[in-house]
């Protein structure tokens, strides 16, 4: 991946209905060599989707929480795993280290709807978990993408 493929997907992570025309004239390459490097990269995995960014509050989420869970025994992990899988409000999962097993990123309706979801699909019927919960009153940074070129050139 060379600065050429990093400037692309920089163009394309704040825009990513952006045409090849349009990329092109940015980076100063043809519609064809935008639309080849594109390719390659979704190729190669590094391109995974493209995706859009919705105002949760707008459509009706608008409470954001991050939940440490914690098991006593590891095979309870699995069943865990499945049940937040199939847990449409769970934005992420993240397994950790450090006194809790996992990191969740969660939305909600509302405060009941967030108790909800902790007692009938965080904590898992039958399996012993611990849970601590950590309300999003703000985000004054909240910004999901990678400055590609910023991080090839940490890397040099």
């Amino acid at each position: 991946m060379d600065l050429l493929d990093r400037k692309i997907l920089n163009l394309l992570q704040e825009d990513s209905r952006r045409s090849y025309a349009s990329i092109g004239r940015e980076v100063g390459v043809s519609v064809t060599a935008v639309k080849d490097r594109i390719d390659r990269l979704v190729k190669k995995g590094i391109l995974k989707n493209f995706t859009i960014n919705i105002d949760a509050v707008k459509v009706g989420y608008g409470v954001l929480a991050f939940i440490f869970v914690g098991f006593e025994k590891s095979e309870d992990c699995q069943t865990f795993e499945t049940n937040v899988l199939n847990s449409e409000e769970v934005l992420e999962c993240h397994h950790i280290t450090g006194a809790f097993n996992y990191l969740l990123k969660v939305t909600a309706s509302s405060m009941e709807d967030l108790e909800q979801l902790i007692s009938a699909r965080i904590k898992v019927p039958g399996l012993s978990c611990r849970t601590e919960t950590t309300i999003v009153f703000s985000s004054p940074k909240k910004d999901p993408f990678l400055d590609c070129i910023k991080v090839a050139a940490g890397n040099d």
